[in-house]
């Protein structure tokens, strides 16, 4: 059963931490992934906008998937 969360502002509205404090997720990797997949349609709505590239990289969800993305290949660099 989740638990009851009372609302802080900037704080329990970020849909990452969302995820943890649910616990729908067990770790900041983990809930980025969750919000990614669920994500997929307004990512997909995004990239297929008029949006010029300077807006779409701009974007919150979109930055959020380009460094996610990333960290595979940060790590196997070390």
């Amino acid at each position: 059963m989740a638990a009851e969360i009372e609302p802080i502002p900037g704080v329990t509205n970020d849909p990452v931490l969302q995820r943890i404090l649910s616990g729908r997720a067990k770790s900041p990797d983990e809930a980025e992934e969750l919000f990614l997949d669920e994500s997929l349609p307004a990512i997909l709505e995004l990239i297929g906008s008029p949006l010029p590239n300077e807006e779409l990289e701009g974007h919150p969800l979109l930055a959020l998937l380009r460094s996610h993305g990333l960290r595979g290949r940060e790590d196997s660099l070390l």
